[in-house]
């Protein structure tokens, strides 16, 4: 099985985070926890700027049921990174996030991931189907088939 290298115009969406001191662990450099909170930043962020969460669409929450990261080349202080992210697949009531951490200026990832949330009634926890507006939303973030 061939591996699709993944490189900065595989990705939709994107946003600057600054690596912060306390990042960092006793190795040097950017402590592997700390890279899941850049993960979670630019999915969060993408689905406030989409109104997926926090929009007039519906009031339904994702809740992570899957998650994956691996790591290419370590990330230090001080740094900038770029969060691409890309929308894998669109479910029912699901969403897979892609995502790629490129240190700036480097044509390949630091780490890639990904992970998976379900969409659910924020009071009985139950899976909604994804609303039209959301569906459309995430369509422009996927790759060309």
């Amino acid at each position: 099985m061939e591996t699709k290298i993944e490189t900065r115009d595989r990705y939709r969406y994107w946003l600057s985070i600054a690596t912060r001191w306390m990042d960092g662990d006793p190795y040097g450099h950017v402590n592997n926890v700390q890279y899941y909170s850049f993960i979670d930043t630019v999915v969060t962020t993408m689905l406030i700027d989409r109104q997926v969460l926090r929009g007039p669409h519906w009031d339904a929450i994702g809740l992570t049921i899957e998650s994956q990261c691996n790591y290419h080349q370590p990330i230090t202080f001080p740094e900038a990174i770029d969060a691409g992210l890309r929308i894998g697949r669109i479910g029912n009531s699901s969403l897979r996030y892609e995502v790629a951490l490129f240190r700036q200026g480097d044509s390949q990832p630091a780490a890639t991931a990904h992970f998976v949330h379900v969409f659910v009634d924020p009071d009985s926890r139950r899976p909604v189907p994804l609303v039209a507006a959301v569906r459309e939303a995430m369509t422009e973030l996927m790759l060309p088939v």
